[in-house]
C-alpha cells in the first residue's frame, strides 16, 4: 500500500490494548445467524486478542462449532454521536490455549477474574487474525492487514517473564513513581503484571492502570532504554 494511512495498525492495536471489553462476534452453531455478546478482552504481547469464557456461554459453544470470529472494541465519547469515537474490528479464528503467560497477562487486566479463572468450565481463547478494520471519525476508515497490526513480538515475548521479575523486584521506587508521577495514581503497592511492545500494566490489588509507550519496543536493549528514561522522567 501506498501513502500514509489514515488509522496506523500501531493506533489500532493501542485501541485494542486499552479496551476491558469488547463485542464478540461469533455464528450460531444451530442456523449460522450471526451472534454478539459482551466479553472482558485483554492482549497476548504480540497484541492478539485474549478471552476468558465458560463452556455453558452460546458464543464458546458456537466457537467449538466454528472457530470464526470477530472482536469489536471502541471508544465512545461521553457527549455527541458516539459513531464519532474511534473502533476496531479485528476478524479471525479463535482458538483454545493453554498458557500461563495469556493467563497472567489477561488477570493483569481483570484481576476480578481470578475467582472464576480456575474453574474446570472456563478456558482461555486467543483470536488468531486475519484482518482488522478500522475507524477513527469521519475519513479515517483502513481495512488493516494482521502482519500490520500484530508484527511478531517473538523476542518481548520470551523476555516478558525476567522483565517483570525484574522491574518487580529491583526497582520498586520506579514502579511507584511511574504510578503517581506518569499515571497520576497515589503510589505504594504497584506491581508491573505485563509488559509489551507499547506498554506496561500496573496492578495494586483490583486496580489497573496502563502505562502506554511513546512507540512499539521490540528488543530487549530497547525496552532497557526505555524504562531507564521512563525512571529520570517520574523523578522530575
Amino acid at each position: 500500500m501506498s501513502g500514509q494511512r489514515s488509522f496506523s495498525g500501531n493506533e489500532a492495536r493501542n485501541l485494542l490494548r486499552r479496551a476491558r471489553t469488547a463485542t464478540l462476534g461469533t455464528l450460531n452453531r444451530e442456523d449460522g445467524i450471526p451472534y454478539a455478546s459482551l466479553v472482558n478482552v485483554a492482549t497476548d504481547v504480540r497484541g492478539c486478542p485474549l478471552i476468558l469464557v465458560s463452556t455453558l456461554a452460546w458464543h464458546t459453544k458456537n466457537l467449538l462449532a466454528d472457530p470464526r470470529a470477530s472482536i469489536m472494541v471502541a471508544e465512545t465519547p461521553e457527549t455527541g454521536d458516539a459513531l464519532t469515537g474511534a473502533r476496531v474490528t479485528v476478524m479471525g479464528r479463535i482458538v483454545k490455549i493453554e498458557s500461563e503467560q495469556a493467563k497472567r497477562r489477561y488477570l493483569a487486566r481483570h484481576p476480578a477474574a481470578g475467582f472464576y479463572a480456575g474453574f474446570g468450565d472456563f478456558a482461555f481463547w486467543r483470536l488468531e487474525p486475519e484482518r482488522a478494520h478500522a475507524v477513527a471519525g469521519f475519513g479515517r476508515i483502513e481495512t488493516i492487514g494482521a502482519d500490520e497490526m500484530f508484527p511478531s513480538a517473538d523476542e518481548m515475548s520470551s523476555m516478558e517473564d525476567s522483565a517483570i521479575a525484574h522491574m518487580n523486584e529491583d526497582h520498586d521506587d520506579a514502579i511507584q513513581r511511574f504510578a503517581n508521577k506518569l499515571l497520576g495514581a497515589a503510589p505504594g503497592g504497584w506491581k508491573i503484571a505485563g509488559i509489551d511492545p507499547d506498554g506496561a500494566d500496573l496492578l495494586r490489588g483490583e486496580e489497573i492502570l496502563r502505562l502506554p509507550f511513546d512507540a512499539p519496543i521490540y528488543s530487549g536493549a530497547a525496552l532497557r532504554r526505555l524504562l531507564a528514561s521512563l525512571g529520570e522522567q517520574s523523578k522530575i
